[in-house]
């Protein structure tokens, strides 16, 4: 070992790490995946029996419609429930988001027929060609629809997405109130229902409350579930089609500076783009790794001026539209329970949001079904119970909040080592669009995240950090990204 040099010695303690690293994943994969299918929805507990419905009164008040309550009314409709889908705005009304629909949420708009009006209206556009541009700016853009027999994702703006979701919800049998800003709510414990008031003065009572009002979440706060603000935060500007020069379905772009967040680029229907930055909490509290939600408008402004891939894909003579932002409450954060008595929280005011991707319309609409499932077993059962209402957290833990885990550990992860993404991109250079392919699957919820810890997967990332790793460190490839602007003093 002694003869050996000092580059030689680092390439061995490197392959010995990741032959290590690859033993330890698999332990990991095995725990994992015997925890997860254990975890099952239980039939509620006998014994809760609350008065017949009065007259007027619904199943099921859920008050927001966005994603997750709309498809929760539509799934409780369908089956011939009693349910009040009230929002404060009316309809169209816009969302700021980066507009990915990925494929579980594809899926129940087609059960919806709701694709079927997006499709028709030229309001989505499916990703093929798309890709990531890696911390040290190598990239990858390739075409996986032919490799998974289906899109990842597609584009389409909340203000189609919403409304289509909600007049679909309406048309299946919901009472759809828009304009209802919901000022006060209190629960009649003896009669088992909760009374709804809003600005107007106007009254709706149902058994259940479903809490589906957003990231901020003014009513699980002021009810006492929700116990802090929003950590996260992303941008959004629309670039008008004909002026870029993006030739991409969707891009994500992983600047070292913002770690664990990222940039993104998708194409809409019609040519235009959408351009997002999101801020993923990271590290310390109030950081995103190592900046703050305050450098939003910083890091959006100089991406698209001064990132060299970002700013050549736009181009000179794009029309940006102003940066608009909203919060991002990931992963459950500032949550007590998503359920209590006569009452569910769902979508982004119970911070369904995964914390590695900051991607949460696919959680939201899995669980609006989740939520519509619980509420018709509870009535069929009878029982309104804490007790009965837990099932609705086994069914989406099951759907999807089992990967929340590995994927706050695997924001830390890339925060603190850029170079698993390189080591990633480098990867996908080398093996095409299989490699590609199973990324997307990963980062769109087709794959569980547990599935980087298969023996196979992970030692094939393994031997990529070490190849990575020689190239970086030994043979000290120039770094291909334009080092990011200093801050203003």
């Amino acid at each position: 070992m002694d003869r050996l040099t000092q580059q030689q010695r680092t390439a061995v303690l490197a392959t010995a790490s990741a032959v290590g690293a690859s033993v330890i994943a698999y332990t990991l994969y095995k725990s994992l995946s015997r925890s997860s299918s254990s975890s099952r929805p239980r039939k509620a507990a006998k014994g809760y029996s609350p008065k017949p419905l009065p007259p007027g009164c619904f199943d099921a008040v859920i008050v927001g419609a966005g994603p997750s309550g709309g498809t929760a009314a539509y799934y409780l409709a369908k089956v011939g429930a009693q349910v009040a889908l009230l929002d404060k705005e009316h309809f169209p009304r816009d969302k700021y988001c980066g507009d990915a629909v990925c494929t579980p949420a594809i899926k129940i708009l087609e059960e919806m027929g709701v694709l079927d009006e997006l499709r028709q209206n030229n309001e989505c556009h499916f990703a093929d060609c798309g890709g990531f541009v890696s911390p040290s700016g190598l990239s990858y853009i390739g075409t996986s629809q032919h490799k998974l027999g289906e899109a990842a994702a597609c584009a389409v703006k909340r203000t189609h997405l919403d409304e289509r979701i909600s007049r679909c919800a309406a048309r299946t049998g919901a009472d759809f109130k828009e304009g209802f800003e919901v000022t006060s709510t209190t629960f009649d414990k003896q009669a088992g229902l909760w009374k709804v008031t809003s600005a107007k003065g106007e009254e709706v009572s149902g058994r259940v409350l479903v809490i589906a009002d957003g990231a901020t979440s003014r009513l699980a706060t002021k009810l006492g579930y929700c116990t802090e603000p929003a950590k996260g935060i992303c941008s959004r500007a629309f670039i008008e089609g004909g002026t870029h020069n993006a030739d991409f379905d969707g891009v994500c772009f992983y600047q070292r500076e913002s770690l664990p967040g990222y940039s993104a680029i998708f194409r809409h229907a019609n040519d235009e783009l959408n351009f997002c930055y999101y801020l993923i909490p990271c590290g310390k509290d109030d950081m995103c790794g190592n900046v703050k939600e305050s450098d939003l408008k910083r890091l959006h402004e100089n991406a698209l001026k001064s990132d060299p891939f970002i700013s050549k894909a736009v181009g000179p003579n794009a029309k940006v539209e102003r940066m608009r932002a909203a919060a991002l409450r990931l992963g459950g954060q500032g949550l007590k329970t998503t359920y209590d008595d006569h009452l569910l929280i769902i979508g982004d005011a119970a911070g369904h949001i995964d914390p590695l991707t900051g991607e949460g319309i696919h959680t939201a609409m899995m669980g609006g079904k989740a939520a519509a499932e619980t509420i018709l077993d509870m009535r069929a059962d009878g029982d309104f119970s804490k007790a009965a209402a837990k099932c609705y957290e086994q069914r989406w833990m099951k759907y999807y909040g089992h990967d929340f885990y590995l994927s706050k550990k695997g924001a830390e992860l890339i925060w603190r080592y850029p170079i698993l993404l390189d080591a990633c991109a480098n990867e996908m250079q080398r093996k095409g669009d299989a490699m590609m392919a199973m990324w997307a699957e990963i980062m769109t919820n087709i794959r569980p995240k547990t599935y980087f810890l298969r023996p196979d997967v992970a030692c094939q990332l393994g031997f990529a950090v070490v190849r990575e790793f020689w190239n970086q460190k030994i043979m000290r490839r120039p770094d291909q990204y334009t080092p990011p602007a200093a801050p203003a003093a």
